[in-house]
């Protein structure tokens, strides 16, 4: 490789006397012209959006389209039909998708509108669209809102049927647990606020706090105010401990200006054992389809348990 020769005093002189515009130009090889520099252009700002007229003031263009006595005086009444105008009180979706909009309409116009009545008729069949886009639009909005209203109407009351329920359960298990004269104490225990005392008393299976809390409720009571309430189908579950046949789960479920249901959960199926004089039809219904299920697949009676009874029994 070639060793780089050191500068001259007649290079360091012409450098020396260059000016800064030599300096800074580009270099070049040989005799080889430096490329020229491309042309700047100034960048075009868009154009702003044009307001469009009135429906009133289109109609009469329309009209007067029809007077025009030569091509050049229609040349000049061209609109300008862009974006969205930011004085129009449109969608925010809207006003995004204007230009869209207006480009997929001057399309679909094309050739097709000669008259003024062409062109009433054509904003008809778009009108008739629109219409059906705003009813659906306004159906999935209004669909949303019941659906949430009918969530904070469930929220509103599940718990306190819970807690009932929770309630009227540890009782129950109490009561089978204790003598009658034991459970009489356990309750003067509990409204006496001597829940520590309770708990002792009823042995460590018996869940004294849901007691405490469900005291002096009815869920009964709560399921059909619930039921009144609602505006669409709920349900809750619970847990009730173990008997002979395993763990035991209840359900209760509501429907509007229905009443309601209880049932218990056996092999893998909801079974109604009590309703409301509203849900006894629809808790019957249910239970014969159940038990349908259980006589094709050749199983036994199934067993309800001990913690509620079964009010159904007969009526199926």
């Amino acid at each position: 490789m070639n060793e780089l020769n050191a500068p001259t005093a007649a290079h360091l002189s012409v450098l020396a006397n260059l000016s800064d515009a030599a300096l800074l130009a580009p270099l070049s090889i040989g005799d080889v012209e430096p490329a020229e520099a491309l042309p700047m252009f100034p960048v075009q700002a868009p154009a702003p959006v044009a307001p469009l007229p009135s429906l009133e003031e289109l109609l009469a263009e329309a009209e007067s389209v029809f007077t025009a006595e030569t091509a050049q005086d229609l040349y000049r009444r061209t609109l300008t039909v862009g974006g969205v105008h930011p004085s129009e009180t449109v969608s925010t979706k809207l006003a995004g998708n204007g230009q869209k909009l207006s480009d997929a309409l001057r399309n679909v116009v094309g050739e097709t509108l000669k008259t003024p009545d062409d062109l009433r008729y054509a904003m008809r069949v778009f009108a008739a669209h629109a219409v059906n886009s705003l009813i659906g639009n306004r159906r999935d909005e209004l669909m949303i809102r019941e659906a949430e209203a009918a969530k904070a109407v469930h929220n509103e009351w599940e718990q306190k049927v819970l807690v009932a329920a929770r309630g009227e359960v540890a009782a129950i298990q109490a009561s089978g647990k204790l003598s009658a004269e034991e459970f009489e104490f356990l309750l003067e225990l509990v409204d006496g606020n001597k829940a520590g005392m309770a708990q002792n008393l009823a042995g460590p299976d018996v869940d004294v706090p849901a007691l405490v809390a469900g005291r002096g409720t009815d869920w009964r009571s709560i399921a059909n105010s619930w039921a009144g309430a609602c505006k669409s189908r709920g349900a809750v579950t619970f847990e009730a401990g173990a008997d002979a046949a395993g763990p035991r789960s209840f359900c209760i479920e509501v429907q509007p200006e229905a009443g309601w249901v209880l049932m218990t959960h056996v092999d893998q199926q909801w079974i109604p054992i009590e309703a409301s004089a509203d849900g006894t039809a629809r808790a019957i219904s249910t239970r014969e389809q159940a038990m349908l299920v259980r006589s094709l697949s050749a199983k036994p009676a199934p067993y309800f348990g001990v913690v509620f009874a079964d009010k159904l029994r007969g009526a199926v």
